[in-house]
C-alpha cells in the first residue's frame, strides 16, 4: 500500500514539474512579448482615449468600437497557447534541418500552412507526449518487467517517427495524384494549343475549371507569370515544388521548345502521347505486382480458414479412430 502511494505521489510531482516548467515558458513568452507592445498599447490608447476638450467637438471620438471575438473558447485557449509554444521552439531550430524540412513540406503542399519550424517543434511536442505515456506505462518503477519496459521503447519510437512517416506519406499520395492527372491536363492543354489558344491561356484555362493539387500548382504558376516571372523560371520553380519526374521532363521540353521556337501545338500533342503511354505502363506493373502481394494474406488469413472449413467435419471421426 505505501509503495503504491509513493508511485501516485512520485507521478503527481513529475506531472507538476512538466506543467510548472509549461507555465513558467508561457510567462516568460508572455512577459516577452508584452515588452515589445507597449508601443502598440500606448498608440492605442492615444486613438481612442482623448481629453474633454479635444472630445467636446467630435461627439464619436469617445466611442471604442469592440473587438469582434471569433472561434470557440478552445481555440481561443488551448490552440492559441500551443500555437505560442510552437512559435517559441521554431526559434531553436538548426537551419540545416530547417532548410531539409522545409523542402519536405513544400513538396507535400504545406499541408495546415505549416512551415519548418512549425513541423520540427510540433514533433519535439509529440516526442515528449510519447516520452509521458511511456512513463505512465512503466510508472512502477520497482516492479518493472520486460513488457511494459518493451511497450515504453516501443511508444516513444513510434511517437519520434510518427511525424516524419506522416510527412512522407503525404509526399507520397501528393506526388501520386498529381502524376495520375498529369496526361489529362497534357491533354486538354493540347487541346486548348490546337485551338488556337496560347500556352499560358491554356494554363490559365486549365486551373479554373480543375480544383486538384495539379490544377491549384498550374494557377500559381500563371499568377507568378502574371507577375512579370517568365515561363521557364514559373515551370522551373513548379518542377522544384512538385518534385515529379514526368513534369520535370516535360517542363524541360517545353522550355527547350521555346528556345528553339518550335510549334506549342505538336510539342504538347507528343507528350500527352507518351505520358499515357507511361500510365498504361504503371498500371500494368501495379497490376503484375498485386499476384506476389496476395502470397501473405493468402496464406495467413484465407488458407487455414479453407483447411478449417474442409477438415475441421473430419476430425471428429479421426479422433474416433485413435
Amino acid at each position: 500500500m505505501n509503495i503504491g502511494l509513493i508511485d501516485i505521489n512520485l507521478l503527481l510531482i513529475i506531472l507538476g514539474a512538466i506543467f510548472a516548467i509549461l507555465g513558467l515558458g508561457l510567462t516568460i513568452y508572455g512577459i516577452f512579448t508584452w515588452s515589445k507592445k507597449r508601443n502598440w498599447i500606448a498608440k492605442r490608447l492615444d486613438k481612442f482615449v482623448v481629453s474633454e476638450d479635444q472630445s467636446a467637438g467630435d461627439p464619436t471620438a469617445n466611442q471604442i468600437i469592440l473587438r469582434e471575438i471569433k472561434g470557440s473558447l478552445f481555440s481561443r485557449t488551448i490552440v492559441s497557447w500551443l500555437k505560442n509554444i510552437i512559435n517559441l521552439l521554431r526559434k531553436f531550430t538548426p537551419e540545416k534541418m530547417a532548410v531539409a524540412t522545409e523542402r519536405k513540406l513544400t513538396i507535400a503542399g504545406n499541408p495546415a500552412n505549416m512551415h519548418a519550424g512549425e513541423f520540427l517543434a510540433l514533433r519535439l511536442l509529440v516526442f515528449i507526449a510519447g516520452i509521458i505515456l511511456a512513463f505512465l506505462l512503466n510508472r512502477d518503477l520497482k516492479n518493472i518487467n520486460m513488457n511494459s519496459a518493451l511497450y515504453g521503447i516501443i511508444v516513444i519510437v513510434v511517437f519520434l517517427f510518427l511525424p516524419e512517416a506522416w510527412l512522407k506519406e503525404r509526399i507520397r499520395s501528393r506526388q501520386d495524384e498529381i502524376r495520375r492527372g498529369l496526361p489529362d491536363a497534357l491533354d486538354m492543354l493540347s487541346v486548348c494549343a490546337s485551338a488556337g489558344l496560347g500556352f499560358d491561356q491554356s494554363l490559365q484555362k486549365i486551373s479554373t475549371y480543375w480544383d486538384t493539387e495539379l490544377g491549384r500548382e498550374l494557377k500559381r504558376t500563371t499568377q507568378e507569370m502574371i507577375m512579370g516571372s517568365s515561363r521557364a523560371e514559373a515551370l522551373t520553380n513548379m518542377s522544384d515544388r512538385l518534385d515529379v519526374d514526368d513534369f520535370s521532363r516535360f517542363s524541360a521540353i517545353i522550355i527547350q521548345a521555346e528556345r528553339i521556337g518550335m510549334s506549342y501545338a505538336d510539342v504538347l500533342h507528343s507528350q500527352a502521347l507518351q505520358m499515357r503511354v507511361l500510365r498504361q505502363v504503371r498500371a500494368r506493373e501495379m497490376a503484375n505486382k498485386l499476384p506476389a502481394k496476395m502470397v501473405l494474406p493468402l496464406a495467413l488469413l484465407i488458407f487455414p480458414a479453407i483447411m478449417a472449413v474442409i477438415l475441421g467435419p473430419a476430425i471428429p471421426t479421426v479422433m474416433d479412430l485413435f
